[in-house]
């Protein structure tokens, strides 16, 4: 009776091994293509970190030119404002002229002192719109 070797003819290795041999590189296989997935998905974060960064800074880039916009419209509308005010101003001190050549009398001071704060008071009440 031949005994039978637990070797494949032209393999050297048992058979046992051999199986163990394969699982292994299926699992080697396996591990490479975990890590060669985290890699890849590493360089997505950074990608996306990247992007992120480039849109942050163009998203505060346009706030500051958004501002710069909103700064020099408001100083104009200031600009405007006070000369409408020196204009108004310049009436009624020309209409309190010719009223009263000697100048305001103390009863036209005094009103125009009350209209003034009323004013004032009004400009920077809540909800007016003056709050920076």
């Amino acid at each position: 009776m031949a005994i039978q070797s637990p070797l494949v003819e032209g393999d050297r290795r048992p058979m046992a091994k051999r199986g163990q041999d394969s699982e292994s590189d299926r699992v080697d296989a396996a591990f490479n293509r975990v890590l060669a997935a985290e890699a890849r998905a590493r360089e997505e974060v950074e990608a996306c970190r990247a992007e992120a960064a480039r849109l942050l800074a163009a998203a505060e880039d346009r706030s500051r030119r958004i501002t710069g916009r909103a700064d020099r419209r408001v100083r104009r509308a200031h600009r405007i404002a006070d000369a409408g005010v020196e204009r108004a101003l310049a009436e009624l001190r020309a209409v309190g002229v010719e009223r009263e050549p000697d100048g305001l009398s103390e009863q036209t001071l005094s009103r125009l002192d009350r209209v003034i704060d009323a004013l004032v008071t009004e400009i920077l009440a809540p909800g007016s719109g003056s709050e920076p």
